[in-house]
């Protein structure tokens, strides 16, 4: 990879060294290429769609696999009857 600027480096480097202010085009570390906020947007929605899909995973597996529909509803019935007061 080849720098637009092959002497930018030393331009900076002379500039500092004769106490002149350095131009910000030789100091900017950044180049030209895919912006900040779409690297942010993108990693951003990965992580959604990972922290999405372990909560459906999660919500799947923890339902009990040993009992059955049946068993479960017959727990259920016992605990939806109204107590009588005294």
């Amino acid at each position: 990879m080849q720098p637009i600027e092959a002497h930018r480096h030393d331009k900076a480097a002379d500039a500092v060294h004769e106490g002149r202010p350095v131009e910000a085009r030789f100091v900017r570390g950044g180049g030209k290429g895919r912006t900040l906020l779409s690297i942010l947007v993108v990693s951003t929605s990965v992580t959604a769609l990972l922290l999405i899909g372990l909560l459906v995973f999660w919500n799947i597996m923890a339902g009990d696999p040993d009992r059955e529909a049946k068993q479960k509803i017959a727990d259920a019935a016992q605990f939806s009857q109204t107590v009588p007061r005294s």
